[in-house]
């Protein structure tokens, strides 16, 4: 047995399994290229050996750290124009034991599931490889972020490089990432001064927590430079505290967005988790929005798996339907290229769930079957995520009828991230299921609350609009239909609503006005409105909301 540490680099051909399907020839071709011109050369003009070959993928090794950057580097820039052949590749430090037959290694395996993570034509490389560069070399990298690995027990941070001509913008590649600063108070007063610091590490360690975005705390660290700045200023008077935070653009300066919660101080430890629920929720929201233009030069196919999810994100984000195409196809190329990453699955799962809830479909075994798979896999490979859960348990409801199984999952979710918004916005549509509509509201208030600042406002005031209406609050569903209509004159869906709740109301003029509107616009699906899990005898809710239905 033969022990060594060595720098190990593993590359795979992106798309190999469709090319043989659709040009068999041209798929061995590329394999024969990669081997006899593109690939395995220029790895041995460096120093590298082939440890394994494996079809459409190769291990190799490298006596020094430069020499294996050397290679991938020359390597992705030589196929950057290349019509075919587009590699991942991912490197790493193990140390590997051969015998005659083979070699072992806990980092090989590290190689193999960093390269999963590395975007067709780039490299990606770990934090340990990372650190033994040059810091010259380190400035060509940009941080990626920290990525949980499969079967690899702790999070690792990884850092990525694409050619010269795949990093045009600013920050390609980049996570984005935030400064949070020292929480200012007043008075000054040492009570003040350590509920602005309860709030301050309460923020950074949410932040933290996230996968799709580099965290700085400003207080100990203030010359980083980052993509985002949060300030904070904390205002006590007597017992009750306002909670101002700001997200800025540092690199001018700029605000781009501010919210204030208050609340009372009498209980600080429940003002502290409050205000944080609150705030939290609007920071991600806000961020997720504001990072559509790191990437907006790359195609689809240029992009790893985590940023196809994040482009996908930030398009859902936009409410309408060729951006939810657009980030559904995002997350099919996202599972093309990672069959079993467990959260582009369950993205993809939920966007599935979407479109078919906005079209009002009837469901078939084969959605189900499909659906059930995916998000069954999605939980097996990423189980600690509030997302994967929310989305497992959307589906049980929606499509299955299965409120234990939904209740379940919901669970799970909220165990994960109690502040999650997806877990209350299941508990909301379990209880309307059961015909709990006062309960469903208050859900759905308590979870409004919590992301008052964002882009979904509307679709969840068509919610409310369904969910008073249900519970017989014709009053309050009028005023809020009438609303809904107001911001949104031109979305059939939202008139249809509006004339129900009018007919229910006995609201003659409102449903004159909008049976005219609806009748004058083009039947179709609407982001704003989806089908509902409503018990058999109110149905007739989405009956009326069907996107071919007229209006009642």
């Amino acid at each position: 047995m033969n022990r060594r540490l060595t720098i190990l680099m593993c590359a795979d051909l992106v798309g190999y399994s469709a090319l043989m399907g659709e040009d068999e020839a041209l798929a061995v071709q590329s394999v024969r290229d990669l081997k006899q011109r593109l690939l395995e050369p220029v790895a041995a003009n460096h120093g590298g050996e082939v440890l394994k070959r494996m079809g459409d993928g190769w291990i190799l090794a490298f006596p020094g750290v430069e020499a294996a950057l050397n290679c991938a580097e020359e390597v992705q820039t030589g196929l950057a124009e290349h019509e075919v052949i587009k590699l991942r590749i991912g490197c790493h430090i193990g140390e590997i034991v051969e015998d005659e037959d083979d070699f072992y290694g806990n980092g090989v395996n590290i190689a193999q599931r960093i390269e999963t993570e590395a975007p067709p034509g780039g490299v990606m490389l770990s934090e340990d490889l990372f650190r033994q560069l040059s810091e010259n070399r380190q400035s060509n990298l940009n941080d990626a972020g920290m990525f949980n690995l499969k079967n690899i027990a702790t999070p690792m941070r990884l850092y990525q490089w694409r050619p010269a001509n795949l990093t045009t913008a600013p920050d390609a590649g980049a996570l984005p990432s935030i400064a949070i600063e020292a929480i200012s108070f007043a008075p000054a007063t040492p009570d003040n001064e350590a509920l602005a610091m309860d709030l301050h590490e309460g923020i950074v360690q949410q932040s933290v927590k996230r996968t799709g975005i580099t965290t700085v705390d400003a207080a100990q660290d203030p010359d980083t430079p980052t993509i985002f700045l949060l300030r904070g200023r904390l205002r006590i008077s007597g017992t009750r505290g306002r909670f101002t935070v700001s997200l800025m653009m540092r690199d001018d300066m700029s605000m781009i967005w501010s919210g204030t919660y208050e609340g009372d101080t009498s209980d600080v430890f429940a003002f502290c988790d409050d205000v944080l629920a609150r705030a939290e929720s609007d920071i991600r929201l806000q961020t997720v929005q504001h990072d559509g233009d790191r990437l907006i030069h790359l195609r689809d196919e240029q992009l790893s798996v985590s940023e196809l999810r994040a482009r996908a994100a930030n398009l859902f984000f936009r409410q309408d339907l060729e951006s939810w195409q657009a980030g559904y196809d995002a997350l099919d190329r996202a599972v093309a290229l990672s069959p079993r990453d467990g959260m582009s699955l369950a993205m993809r799962a939920h966007s599935r769930i979407n479109n078919w809830g906005i079209n009002f479909e009837d469901t078939t075994d084969e959605l189900k079957a499909s659906l059930g798979r995916d998000l069954d896999l999605a939980v097996a490979e990423h189980p600690p995520s509030d997302f994967v859960f929310w989305s497992r348990g959307s589906y049980k409801l929606r499509l299955c009828d299965d409120i234990e199984g939904a209740r379940f999952d919901m669970r799970r979710s909220l165990d994960a991230n109690p502040n999650f918004l997806g877990g209350a916005d299941l508990g909301a549509n379990i209880a309307l299921r059961e015909n709990r509509f006062r309960e469903a509201l208050e859900i759905f208030e308590a979870f409004d609350a919590l992301g008052a600042d964002n882009p979904f406002k509307l679709s969840r005031l068509c919610f409310r609009t369904r969910l008073k209406l249900s519970d017989g609050d014709l009053e309050g569903a009028l005023r809020d239909a009438t609303e809904a209509a107001y911001l949104a004159p031109t979305d059939r869906a939202v008139q249809l609503l509006r004339a129900l709740v009018c007919l229910k109301a006995g609201d003659q003029p409102g449903l004159d006005a909008a049976r005219n509107s609806a009748v004058e616009l083009t039947k179709g699906p609407s982001v704003l409105i989806q089908k509902l899990p409503f018990s058999p005898e109110f149905q007739w809710i989405n009956d009326a909301l069907h996107p071919d239905a007229d209006p009642v």
